[in-house]
């Protein structure tokens, strides 16, 4: 057992060298990264993906349209596996940023950066989102604020809901809810979500160990903003989620 996490380990860093030296001669740090750049960062995540032993299985249809895609949030994988998926800019609190590595990666992938319990970067958030969702990208966010277990999904945030309500009469555009619920052996697992007092290291270590992790993701009916306040545009995605991880845990 500890061999083979030993390899897989060694696999992993080797690749993540590699994600940075992709960053450094691909990716423009002075913009979110555009259709082109994409791809790139998408087949990085794959092969992410690969070397962790996750197994993926989507359920229902990614909307072809540059909707904002809401999902819950379990661990640091949630960013890895969608982005396996579909291209996207992530939202993530701003102490993300000054992380190891994984911070500085964040930053040359076009993250965008929150700063909790802020008000007025709350504000310039939402004009940053509108501005991506104009241009035809989508945006991934996280509304519970931080990580669950799994079991449930934690209250909603309401204000990164604004921009699609402030731009859906321009071009028509809505929410997209997507489910995340990781499985080892058919059953939830203590060691898959990153909470508490676990660190991404000894999270990592927990997890090399596993033969396979199965991550299904469920791509979920869009919800249009038309009428809708942000609360209750984030009422009813949450509502929606909540219903399908009741049904497929």
């Amino acid at each position: 057992m500890i061999l083979r996490k030993l390899v897989r380990l060694l696999r992993v860093i080797l690749h993540v060298f590699w994600g940075v030296v992709q960053a450094l001669y691909y990716l423009d740090r002075n913009k979110y990264p555009g259709v082109k750049d994409k791809p790139i960062i998408q087949r990085w995540y794959q092969q992410f993906l690969k070397l962790m032993n996750i197994h993926v299985r989507v359920h229902g249809e990614l909307a072809e349209d540059n909707h904002l895609m809401v999902a819950n949030h379990i661990s640091w994988k949630d960013i890895v596996l969608l982005s396996s998926l579909y291209p996207t800019t992530f939202v993530a609190k701003s102490e993300i940023s000054r992380w190891p590595v994984v911070g500085w990666m964040s930053v040359r992938t076009g993250t965008l950066f929150i700063k909790r319990g802020s008000i007025s970067d709350v504000r310039r958030l939402n004009k940053q989102i509108a501005e991506i969702l104009r241009a035809g990208e989508r945006v991934t966010v996280f509304p519970e604020g931080g990580t669950g277990e799994g079991e449930e999904i934690a209250h909603f945030y309401p204000g990164m809901f604004q921009a699609v309500v402030d731009i859906e009469e321009q071009i028509n555009i809505g929410v997209q809810p997507v489910v995340i619920i990781y499985k080892v052996d058919g059953r939830l697992s203590a060691d898959i979500p990153y909470t508490g007092d676990t660190n991404m290291l000894k999270n990592l270590w927990a997890i090399l160990g596993f033969k396979q992790i199965t991550a299904d993701v469920y791509f979920t009916p869009v919800i249009q903003a038309t009428s809708c306040s942000r609360k209750e545009l984030a009422q009813k995605t949450y509502q929606q989620m909540q219903k399908v991880l009741e049904t497929h845990l």
